[in-house]
């Protein structure tokens, strides 16, 4: 009994340094994107963590009693599991996409505002966020799926905008923080860049229309200083009097060329 006991405490003692470890990057990725669930998580876990280590002082001042072994063990693998379940978790969510260097042959068709610009929903869209795209770094972010677009003509990658779980390059709708933090590494590449949006009242729905602002208004700075022009497509039908006049006085309407 005394051998089990000292595997458990070896064990125990392993996750906690596994776990530590595992927190400091869980920390440097809430810094690119926010999991607030995960983020609760790690708090427990943490917690846990103190613990254990409160139990392993107190333990070592010569205060030995059944209920302190109990919580240091207790502490140590709680805290170790939760922190790896987060991880899990974080992982699976992620997405990489690859932006390759364009050829040097490539000629762009359409010239672009850097900013953020609305453009209403139309039946011809798709020939123009292809045109846009055409001969530059660029990126899809939209409720049709990669088919959709690559039948268009598109070359640019595709983000679908799906609570679909396990399919390439699909992202949750309320995974606003991970959506910047895909469009802004995009961004900060060389040459001009294009960006477009569509699915604004789902974004809306699932999220709020404050956050969705919010996000649109920080890609908007992004685009400014990277030389990027974000195109956001928008129905005015869907949205209120007071969001549609918040959406037109931070950003223009796009202007087709006659």
């Amino acid at each position: 009994m005394h051998e089990i006991a000292r595997g458990f405490w070896y064990a125990g003692h392993f996750l906690l340094v596994l776990a530590i470890f595992v927190t400091l990057y869980m920390f440097y990725l809430s810094t690119k994107e926010t999991h607030k669930t995960e983020r609760y998580l790690i708090m427990i876990a943490l917690l846990a963590i103190f613990i254990d280590i409160l139990s392993e002082l107190s333990l070592s001042a010569g205060i030995t009693t059944t209920a302190l072994y109990f919580l240091s063990i207790a502490g140590e693998f709680v805290g170790a599991l939760i922190i790896l379940l987060v991880l899990f978790k974080v992982r699976r969510g992620k997405i990489e996409i690859e932006f390759k260097p364009l050829p040097p042959t490539n000629r762009v068709e359409i010239s672009i505002t850097p900013g953020l610009l609305l453009l209403k929903a139309g039946e011809t869209n798709g020939q123009l966020v292809c045109r846009f795209s055409k001969g530059r770094q660029s990126l899809i972010i939209s409720r049709k799926n990669e088919d959709y677009w690559r039948a268009l003509g598109c070359e640019a990658p595709v983000i679908w905008l799906s609570k679909v779980e396990n399919v390439k390059n699909a992202i949750n709708p309320r995974n606003l923080e991970y959506l910047t933090h895909i469009t802004v590494q995009l961004m900060k590449g060389e040459g001009e860049k294009f960006v477009f949006i569509d699915g604004l009242e789902y974004l809306i729905i699932e999220n709020s229309f404050d956050r969705v602002f919010k996000l649109l208004t920080t890609l908007k700075d992004y685009a400014l200083l990277h030389n990027t022009m974000v195109m956001v497509e928008f129905d005015p039908e869907t949205l209120s009097k007071k969001e549609l006049a918040l959406l037109l006085r931070e950003f223009p309407i796009f202007k087709r060329e006659e």
